[in-house]
C-alpha cells in the first residue's frame, strides 16, 4: 500500500500508533528496549492522517520495506536548537554532495526530521551511506540526533513518525 503525506511517499503493508503505555517489549542483541508504537495491520486512513497532522495521534510508518530495501536516510533531532543543528546539518550533507533532502518540523514535539530520498537501496547500503554520514556529523558536533536506518536496532523499532510541517 502506498502512502503519501506531504511530499514524501511510503510503501508499507502496516502503521504504528503511539501509546501513552509500553505495548510491545523487544530483545535484541542482548539489549531490551519498549515500543510504546502499537502495530496495525490496516491502511492509513485520510481520517487518521488528518489527526495526526493536527497533532491529536502520533502514527509511524517502518523504514525498512520488504526484502530489506531501504526508500530513506532519516536523521532526527529533538532539541530546542533543531535550528542550529539543521544549518550544521545541510552544510554537512553539501560537504559528501547530497542535494537532494526533504526537512520537516513538528512543533508540538520539538522534533526536526530531515529525509534523504534512496531510490530502493538494500538494507545493507543504507547502513554503509549511514555511517558516513554519522562519521562525518560526530566530527562536527556532538548533539544528540537519532540516524536511520540503525543496524542496532531490530527491525520493527526501525520506524519514523510520520512529519507534519514541511520546512
Amino acid at each position: 500500500m502506498k502512502i503519501a503525506i506531504l511530499d514524501l511517499e511510503f510503501s508499507a503493508k502496516h502503521f504504528y500508533i503511539q501509546n501513552s503505555s509500553i505495548v510491545e517489549k523487544i530483545i535484541f542483541n542482548n539489549r531490551t528496549f519498549y515500543s510504546k508504537f502499537e502495530e496495525v495491520k490496516t491502511k492509513i486512513t485520510p481520517s487518521l492522517l488528518q489527526q495526526h497532522l493536527q497533532g491529536e495521534i502520533t502514527l509511524a510508518l517502518p523504514l525498512i520495506e520488504e526484502q530489506d530495501r531501504v526508500n530513506y536516510l532519516v536523521i532526527e533531532y529533538h532539541q530546542e536548537d533543531w535550528s542550529q543543528f539543521s544549518y550544521l546539518l545541510k552544510y554537512l550533507l553539501k560537504s559528501l554532495n547530497i542535494d537532494n533532502y526533504k526537512c520537516y518540523f513538528n512543533s508540538k514535539k520539538m522534533l526536526f526530521q530531515l529525509f534523504i530520498p534512496r531510490d530502493n537501496i538494500s538494507l545493507e547500503k543504507a547502513y554503509r551511506e549511514v555511517e558516513n554520514i554519522k562519521h562525518h556529523l560526530e566530527l562536527k558536533s556532538k548533539k544528540s540526533y537519532k540516524i536511520y536506518p540503525n543496524r542496532f536496532l531490530p527491525k520493527n523499532y526501525n520506524i519514523i513518525t510520520l512529519p507534519t510541517k514541511k520546512l
